[in-house]
């Protein structure tokens, strides 16, 4: 290499480590004034800024800080402390930009949940996260935001420092290296799960009182009713009584399961409406005109639908329903075949810990059992095809996908061009970022309609069964010595 270009490479490689970058003019003229005998050595203010950005990059990018942010907000949090998604994003973005030189930023948004439970879809998205990439710390603007409860803040508290990972709240100092620390950050803790559960007292009061003077405290108005100046009147959509009655006649007849009922509400009414609902239909005594709420009963609340003798039957069954409700849901259910003594299996099932039932079929010739779970994971390219299909997805994903393929290859000949000087740098820039840009949207164009397409683990007992018996004529379980496989004959 040439030995001026060495000393330009040098002078910009140490402006950048000292942190005192001169300006691109200044830079240019230095050069210009130092190497005039050499003209190709003259760099130009956009060449110097393109070297300063590729030598920084390659410099500090295993110094870069790894950043999460998470914000979050309730709306009775919201209501009474007036924080704002916005401006916890501001003052998280003002904070890192403050404390730190060379960070990566990606901040997790939760709406509307409350911090009383880790339960929270954007928390476990941001846990996940951390065990799968390597971060530095997780900034929040204040410890409430995170946790308002001390049970799970010790839990996230060990989590975090098991992966390494330094919290940080912006409103709050945290010091989790000394014993003073710890303390001060579960005093605040404990403030925090205080001011929770006064809060929540202060609601309950407040829900108790209201029922006690016959109005409906809670958002969204039950099933077969309308909330009109806060008290329930029965619904003028006159479906809505008529599937209640539905539900009621057939739990007090005991004719049909909760699953089943779900199904012929769907195919009789166009309605849909989850078994677990059905169920909390039946033992609830509004639908007789008595409201219960924590010890408070109120017996003339609302105008009843139904009679108080059809509703205590309904929940006598209802008692007697409870084994055979969860051993219904069978998806492969008179569909399972075993491959080696060509019958049908049987449909069995079992209760794990945390009371989570496993499905299983079993081939009463062999014994052997095979795991519904595991039928349905071996299966699942098959069974998300014949799932869009039933949704008639139309998308055009597929389409897209190309598109990216051909725009990634341009990129590449692209570079060879530019490389054997087939086409000027500037030109290659434009062309380039403008290939980039419609990358990134079809991109984000094909993750939308993942997200719109109903993965098949994620309907409902009914409509798994629906779109089995529509398009599968059996699912052929074949046993090996030590494990099993299977596969699907469609219609």
């Amino acid at each position: 290499m040439n030995p001026c270009m060495l000393e330009v490479a040098f002078i910009l490689l140490m402006s950048i480590i000292t942190a005192q970058l001169p300006a691109y003019d200044i830079l240019a003229v230095i050069f210009h004034r130092q190497f005039h005998r050499f003209p190709q050595c003259f760099l130009m203010r956009s060449e110097i800024y393109r070297v300063q950005c590729c030598i920084k990059a390659f410099i500090f990018a295993e110094f870069m800080i790894k950043i999460f942010g998470y914000v979050r907000e309730s709306t009775v949090q919201q209501a009474f402390f007036g924080y704002n998604i916005e401006e916890q994003k501001r003052v998280i973005t003002e904070y890192c930009k403050y404390h730190y030189q060379d960070y990566e930023l990606e901040i997790f948004t939760e709406m509307g949940k409350s911090a009383r439970s880790l339960n929270r879809p954007e928390l476990q998205n941001l846990l996940d996260t951390v065990k799968k990439a390597k971060a530095d710390k997780v900034v929040f603007h204040s410890l409430d935001r995170l946790t308002r409860d001390i049970k799970d803040l010790y839990m996230l508290i060990e989590f975090f420092d098991k992966n390494k990972i330094e919290l940080v709240s912006v409103m709050e100092s945290l010091d989790l290296t000394t014993a003073i620390g710890r303390s001060n950050v579960f005093n605040s803790g404990v403030y925090a799960q205080l001011e929770s559960e006064r809060t929540s007292e202060r609601t309950i009061r407040a829900y108790k009182q209201a029922i006690v003077e016959g109005k409906y405290p809670f958002p969204k108005s039950p099933l077969g009713y309308d909330k009109i100046d806060k008290k329930l009147y029965p619904s003028k959509d006159l479906q809505q009584i008529e599937i209640i009655n539905f539900i009621f006649d057939n739990a007090s007849s005991n004719t049909l399961n909760y699953v089943e009922l779900s199904e012929e509400i769907r195919k009789r009414y166009s309605y849909f409406i989850k078994d677990d609902t059905i169920r909390e239909i039946v033992q609830s005594k509004l639908y007789t005109g008595v409201m219960e709420y924590r010890g408070i009963v109120n017996e003339e609340y609302c105008e009843p639908l139904v009679s108080k003798e059809k509703s205590e039957q309904a929940r006598k069954y209802c008692k007697a329903k409870r084994r055979s409700h969860w051993k219904a849901n069978y998806v492969f259910k008179n569909k399972a075949f075993c491959s080696n003594c060509e019958q049908q299996m049987t449909q069995t099932s079992a209760k794990g810990k945390y009371k989570k039932i496993y499905s299983y079929y079993r081939c009463l010739n062999c014994g052997k059992l095979a795991s519904e779970d595991r039928l349905i994971k071996n299966n699942r390219v098959d069974l998300q095809r014949i799932t869009n299909e039933y949704f008639k997805d139309d998308s055009g994903i597929e389409e897209k996908r190309k598109k990216v393929e051909k725009l990634k290859s341009s990129q590449k000949k692209l570079v060879e061009s530019v490389k054997k000087d087939v086409i000027d740098v500037d030109t290659f820039y434009d062309v380039f970022i403008h290939y980039d840009e419609e990358i990134n949207e079809l991109e984000k164009q094909i993750e939308q309609i993942k997200l719109k397409i109903n993965p098949f683990d994620t309907l409902s007992v009914p409509f798994r069964n629906e779109i089995v018996n529509k398009y599968i004529k059996e699912l052929q379980v074949v046993f090996t010595p030590k494990s099993y496989h299977s596969r699907i004959v469609f219609l």
